[in-house]
């Protein structure tokens, strides 16, 4: 068979879950095959040409739907040596940031956001020395696309590029600026995504201060879109919010999210924010108590009114932004003379197995009350 039949007819399978378990053991040489095509069109082809490749477009297809498959991307990684990963990658790369087509260009980075969806790719992405480059070219843009986004979400999983937008705040503060902005609910969803795991930085203590109080305002901007006109808080309660939430709350414009997962991935990069003191300590300057106050009471209507129907995916989500906002709320409630006195870190306080489970048949009986 030739290549491109051959690859024509794995196109046609490469979605089907069963057709690709009976194909696992012979994966690994058609990855070999995929791969060696999109690595020589790099070098034979130039970037004007890849769109009238028949080889090529195969090629990338087939592996972005293969690797849409988390399992079939590990085995992509296993079986690709790492000379040929890497160049795999800097042409994909390469790719998208050159003039080919916009088809091309689409294909491309589709198949970067695939591949780093696993850890491994990730890391190895980050590797290179150009992956901070294409971040800050990406968070530059007024308006970047989601597929983009969503490529930044995949690689702060990994640790140096969290702590590379943690030192770089400028690009993280340009991202977090368009949730009250964007009408996608994909791209605001990757860019909280984004802040909660720059928020989970491991090297906590050094990081939570350059967030908190380094950023000029960047939280800010999360916290606008939890906000709405709505919200019931006392004139000598608005005087502690920060001076952009005041004016949207006195222009009438504040307007919450209306995507439960969005306002959810916020919650939990406050979250993660109260395992330190300098975290909780900003969260309180900044008077997100009461934001979430006013959030909770609102929150907990729609779930109300959620109970007893036949949208059961709706209600977990809005379960989920229910218990989120209560962990905050209630990390900030506690008093700082309450905590454990031996950890610079609440990530850090051991937890006991029976305690630990208590609290998970807590979480689980509140997730499945109806």
């Amino acid at each position: 068979m030739q290549r491109v039949e051959l690859l024509e007819s794995l196109l046609e399978v490469s979605t089907n879950e069963e057709y690709t378990r009976q194909l696992k053991n012979e994966l690994s040489q058609y990855f070999n095959i995929m791969t060696g095509v999109i690595v020589d069109s790099a070098n034979s082809l130039s970037p004007q040409t890849l769109a009238s490749d028949k080889m090529f477009q195969l090629s990338v297809k087939c592996l972005i739907n293969f690797c849409a498959n988390e399992d079939l991307a590990r085995l992509l990684f296993d079986c690709t040596k790492q000379q040929r990963g890497e160049k795999l990658l800097a042409c994909l790369t390469s790719f998208y940031f050159s003039n080919a087509d916009k088809g091309v260009r689409l294909l491309a980075v589709s198949l970067l956001v695939n591949l780093t969806t696993l850890a491994e790719w990730a890391s190895a992405f980050c590797d290179a020395s150009y992956t901070s480059v294409i971040c800050r070219k990406i968070a530059a843009k007024r308006r970047p696309p989601c597929i983009e986004l969503k490529l930044i979400l995949n690689l702060t999983s990994v640790q140096r590029m969290r702590q590379s937008m943690c030192d770089e705040r400028i690009h993280l503060s340009s991202l977090v600026s368009l949730l009250p902005e964007l009408q996608d609910s994909a791209s605001r969803l990757a860019i909280a995504g984004i802040l909660k795991n720059c928020c989970f930085e491991e090297a906590y203590l050094e990081y939570h201060g350059r967030l908190c109080y380094h950023s000029d305002d960047m939280l800010v901007s999360a916290l606008v879109v939890l906000c709405d006109v709505d919200d019931v808080i006392k004139d000598e309660d608005l005087c502690k919010l920060p001076p952009p939430i005041r004016e949207a709350y006195g222009s009438k414009s504040a307007k919450r999210d209306t995507d439960a997962l969005v306002k959810t991935t916020i919650c939990e990069a406050l979250l993660q924010l109260c395992s330190t003191k300098t975290g909780r300590q900003y969260l309180r300057s900044l008077g997100v108590y009461f934001i979430l106050r006013e959030m909770h009471r609102y929150e907990c209507a729609v779930e109300k009114s959620l109970i007893g129907g036949e949208r059961g995916r709706e209600l977990r989500a809005q379960k989920n932004l229910v218990f989120a906002v209560e962990q905050v709320v209630d990390q900030l409630i506690c008093e700082e003379s309450e905590r454990p006195k031996d950890y610079s870190s609440l990530r850090d306080v051991p937890i006991d197995k029976e305690t630990e489970e208590k609290l998970e048949k807590v979480k689980d009986a509140y997730f499945n009350s109806t």
